[in-house]
């Protein structure tokens, strides 16, 4: 991971989310192109209190 990746992370979950390292929830990570044209990653966190599954129905 790069000191510039980008996390984004539920908020109030049950647990705090890592984002220096190995992180429970599983995130999604998505390659990003830069405005200079390198690669990023934009990591997405998943909630552990199922907040998801009750936004789709």
């Amino acid at each position: 991971m790069a000191s510039d990746d980008i996390h984004v992370t539920p908020v109030a979950d049950l647990i705090d989310h890592d984002t220096a390292g190995d992180c429970p929830c599983g995130p999604q990570i998505e390659r990003v192109v830069r405005d200079d044209g390198s690669d990023g990653w934009l990591h997405i966190h998943h909630s552990l209190d199922g907040r998801e599954q009750k936004e789709r129905q």
